[in-house]
C-alpha cells in the first residue's frame, strides 16, 4: 500500500512539474533572449548558465523537491472586476515578480543563488500569468480554476457533432502543442513561429507596466469566458483552432515583456 501511494505521489509531483515546464517555455524563454541587450545577455548567462531556457522548470523543481512550497500559488494572477490587479496575498505572480525585482535591482546585497532564484522566477511567472488558465476575475467564479468544458472533433457533413470532455487547464497548457506533435514540434519551432507571426508586434507589446499587462492579459481571459458562457461551456473544434493564434499572441506578448524586464532591471 506505501507503494501505491508513493507511486501516486510521484506521478502528481511530475505532472505538477509538467505544468510548470513545456515547449512553451522554453520557446518563449528563446524568444526573449534574442531581444537581451548584451549586457542582460551576459548577466543572465552569469547567473542562470548558458542555457537561457533552463529557467524553464525552476519553480517546478523547488517544489517538487520540498523547497519553497509557497510557490505552489504564485502562478496566479489576480484581477478585479475592472480587471486591474487585485492581489490580496503573496500568492500571485505580480506580487513576486515585483519582490524578485527589487532582488535583482540590489543584486549586489545579495549572493548568486539568491540573485539566480530572482531571475528565474521573473522569467517563470511573466510566462505563467498570461497563461489565461492562471487569471482569477473576481466576477467569474469559475476563473482559475480547471474546470470541464467540452470540445468538438472536427464536424463532418451530415454526422452528429461528438462531444469530449477536457480541462480548461490543459487546453491553454497542452493542447496546441499536443495538436502539432510534442517529439516533432520543438521549443526552437514554436519560437520562430512566435517570431513570424508577431515579431513586427515587438514595439507595442513590450509597452506600459505590469499592471497594464495584467488588465491586458485579464481582457484577453474575460473575452474567451464570455465566448464559453454563451457557447453554454463548449466549444467547436474550429473555436478551438481560432483560439490557437490568441494563444501564440501571449506567449509573444510575455517573450517580449521578459526581455523588457530582464533589460531595465539587470543594469
Amino acid at each position: 500500500m506505501k507503494k501505491i501511494i508513493l507511486a501516486v505521489l510521484l506521478v502528481a509531483a511530475t505532472l505538477s512539474a509538467k505544468a510548470w515546464s513545456t515547449n512553451y517555455d522554453k520557446a518563449v524563454l528563446l524568444v526573449a533572449s534574442q531581444s537581451y541587450s548584451p549586457e542582460t545577455h551576459n548577466l543572465v548567462t552569469e547567473y542562470v548558465g548558458k542555457d537561457h531556457t533552463r529557467p524553464s522548470n525552476h519553480l517546478a523543481w523547488h517544489r517538487r523537491n520540498g523547497r519553497h512550497l509557497e510557490t505552489e500559488g504564485w502562478h496566479t494572477l489576480h484581477l478585479d472586476q475592472n480587471l486591474k490587479h487585485a492581489a490580496k496575498d503573496e500568492n500571485d505572480a505580480l506580487v513576486q515578480i515585483d519582490k524578485a525585482l527589487e532582488v535583482i535591482r540590489n543584486r549586489e546585497l545579495y549572493d548568486k543563488s539568491k540573485v539566480s532564484f530572482a531571475i528565474q522566477t521573473v522569467m517563470n511567472l511573466v510566462i505563467d500569468m498570461h497563461n489565461l488558465s492562471n487569471v482569477v476575475i473576481e466576477d467569474i467564479p469559475k476563473s482559475g480554476t480547471d474546470f470541464k468544458l467540452y470540445i468538438s472533433q472536427c464536424s463532418v457533413a451530415n454526422r452528429p457533432i461528438k462531444w469530449f470532455e477536457y480541462s480548461w487547464k490543459k487546453l491553454w497548457t497542452y493542447r496546441y502543442q499536443t495538436f502539432h506533435g510534442n517529439n516533432v514540434y520543438s521549443p526552437q519551432m514554436w519560437s520562430e513561429d512566435i517570431v513570424c507571426m508577431y515579431g513586427d508586434k515587438k514595439a507595442e507589446f513590450s509597452a506600459g507596466t505590469l499592471q497594464d499587462w495584467a488588465t491586458d492579459i485579464g481582457t484577453y481571459t474575460k473575452g474567451v469566458y464570455d465566448r464559453l458562457e454563451k457557447e453554454e461551456g463548449r466549444f467547436i473544434h474550429k473555436t478551438v483552432q481560432e483560439h490557437e493564434a490568441l494563444h501564440m499572441e501571449c506567449l509573444a506578448r510575455a517573450a517580449y515583456r521578459i526581455a523588457v524586464l530582464l533589460n531595465s532591471n539587470l543594469k
